[in-house]
């Protein structure tokens, strides 16, 4: 389903809105960042993960990062259908929606965008970046290193170029599992808020605790100090006397 918004409104979302972009591969997955679509930066490059632990980095880069937006690329044939790879990415999609709504509800989207042509562009511009600082051309094997991250970002710039139009976005393709997430997210919500209870409680019990002793260190100050004053009351007193006795 394609995201739809008006004019101006589409306009100013994209002016504020900051996307994780990810270029999913089953060997390594780059990703990158950018607000508004400014010249978007590579984050990192992942590799050696699950399904489940890869879900995990990424909503980690997300929260990090403070994104509101997902935007995984997804490789489609030239003719615009669907790939053997395409197909693997929207399964690992509801893995990585799974994980967005556990852990951050509805508060960040997840949607996908036509990434066709995005390994051949990165390619292009890491070689024709190396030409122009009169650098070695990369081989193969030294693109495999920065083609992800590089791709993840021109998914980003395509993305915010083209406004999100045609983008598809991520739903659950089973209720129970987007019910289930759902639960599982205000249960979170309900945790982090009691914990967020308790640390509050334990600040005020150490403020209290700071101010009690505070209290009795001026209180002791001037037991102290009134004791002093006594004493030095009757040493006048009993030099007073002396004199007398004197005369």
């Amino acid at each position: 389903m394609a995201q739809t918004d008006s004019g101006g409104d589409l306009e100013a979302k994209f002016a504020s809105l900051r996307s994780l972009g990810v270029d999913y591969g089953l060997s390594r997955t780059g990703i990158a960042i950018t607000t508004g679509g400014y010249r978007p930066r590579p984050l990192a490059i992942l590799s050696g993960l699950n399904a489940t632990q890869l879900s995990a980095a990424i909503v980690d880069y997300a929260i990090a990062e403070q994104a509101s937006n997902v935007v995984l690329g997804l490789p489609l044939h030239k003719n615009g259908t669907d790939s053997e790879q395409s197909n693997i990415t929207r399964a690992f999609a509801q893995e990585l929606l799974r994980e967005v709504r556990i852990r951050c509800g509805k508060s960040v989207d997840l949607v996908m965008w036509d990434e066709r042509y995005t390994s051949k562009e990165a390619a292009s511009r890491i070689t024709a970046e190396a030409m122009a600082r009169n650098q070695r051309i990369p081989s193969a094997s030294d693109l495999e290193t920065e083609l992800d991250a590089d791709a993840a970002c021109i998914i980003l710039e395509d993305y915010y170029k083209e406004r999100g139009e045609e983008a598809e976005r991520v739903a659950f393709d089973d209720p129970m599992v987007e019910a289930e997430c759902n639960a599982a997210h205000r249960r979170n919500a309900e945790r982090e808020e009691q914990l967020r209870a308790e640390k509050m409680e334990e600040r005020e019990r150490g403020r209290n605790a700071r101010r009690e002793m505070m209290e009795r260190v001026r209180a002791e100050e001037a037991a102290e100090g009134r004791a002093e004053e006594e004493g030095a009351r009757r040493k006048k007193k009993k030099k007073k006397k002396k004199k007398k006795k004197k005369r």
